[in-house]
């Protein structure tokens, strides 16, 4: 009997555990959303509003920080050799090419966004955003299975319903220059964008179901990694294309706020926007992308 009341403590312990260490990654991932989502942004727009052209290069900001995952997974490595644990690639190659095509989609998504930033003030283009909350919703409903329930419903039509309306009455805060085409075009490239990023975030929870495998620390920033560096190849294509990186000494020379403060710009920019990437993905992971979309949808007024 003791025995027995011993192991179901040692049980119970090793759930609470569990339970508190999940919670504190969940923390941990809406920290850096949280970061990404207020800065990025903000970041992005500034690119634009002080003489910066080039959409594609906007767009590969969105992840081209990608490398900064390489301190935690070769952390992690490090550690698990001097434990004598085993080591290496923890991604199969049905994730790998599952990352690839999400990372395509995710460098269309950030292009789009990145589209109708040029056109829109930050304050219109953050509400539409939020309206990826409803698409979420409604793909991971088709995609993951997730019911919906009346509180569900009421927030999300609430939410998105109202981000449409203050979009559509913020004509004042159009930026100079804009025409009533260039604005229009900019909201539907925005809500596009919306709709893609709130397919991506129940693709991906799809994708971590159908691994097959234990969901980890290590194999959640592998596959960040693969999703992020596949995105940014497909921004990288456009922009050879286009002699983006030729442009960029240029475009410096002639920035608004000076050379040193417009490599400055694109460089937290994609610090910032790795970190929401990171957050949203690790959200996603810990816990579900309706709640990904949820805190997403959350953080547009800050």
């Amino acid at each position: 009997m003791e025995n027995s009341h011993g192991s179901n403590n040692e049980t119970t312990e090793n759930q609470k555990s569990k339970t508190l260490k999940a919670m504190f990654l969940v923390l941990m991932n809406c920290v850096l959303m949280t970061i990404g989502q207020v800065g990025g942004p903000l970041l992005l727009r500034i690119y634009y509003l002080h003489g910066g052209k080039r959409k594609w290069l906007n767009a590969w900001l969105l992840t081209s920080g990608f490398p900064i995952l390489i301190l935690p997974i070769a952390f992690s490595y490090l550690r698990a050799q001097a434990k004598g644990q085993a080591t290496g690639l923890l991604v199969m190659p049905k994730l790998v090419a599952a990352s690839a095509i999400l990372g395509l989609l995710l460098g269309l998504d950030g292009y789009l966004y990145s589209f109708g930033l040029s056109y829109l003030p930050i304050s219109v283009s953050s509400l539409l955003g939020s309206t990826q909350l409803a698409f979420t919703a409604i793909f991971a409903l088709v995609v993951v299975r997730h019911k919906f329930t009346h509180y569900s419903v009421n927030a999300v039509v609430l939410m998105t319903f109202g981000s449409v309306v203050l979009g559509l009455h913020m004509n004042g805060d159009r930026p100079s220059g804009v025409s009533d085409g260039k604005y229009l075009l900019g909201f539907l490239m925005t809500v596009g964008a919306a709709a893609l990023h709130g397919f991506i975030m129940p693709a991906l929870e799809y994708t971590h179901l159908k691994a097959g495998m234990p969901i980890t620390f290590d194999l959640v920033m592998q596959i960040q990694f693969l999703i992020s560096m596949f995105a940014t190849l497909f921004c990288t294509i456009p922009m050879i294309i286009n002699n983006d990186f030729q442009a960029i000494s240029k475009e410096a020379g002639e920035y608004g706020l000076g050379e040193t403060k417009y490599y400055m710009v694109i460089v937290f920019a994609a610090v910032a926007m790795q970190s929401l990437i990171i957050g949203s993905i690790g959200v996603i992971f810990c816990s579900t992308s309706l709640l990904g979309g949820l805190v997403s949808s959350l953080l547009v007024p800050v």
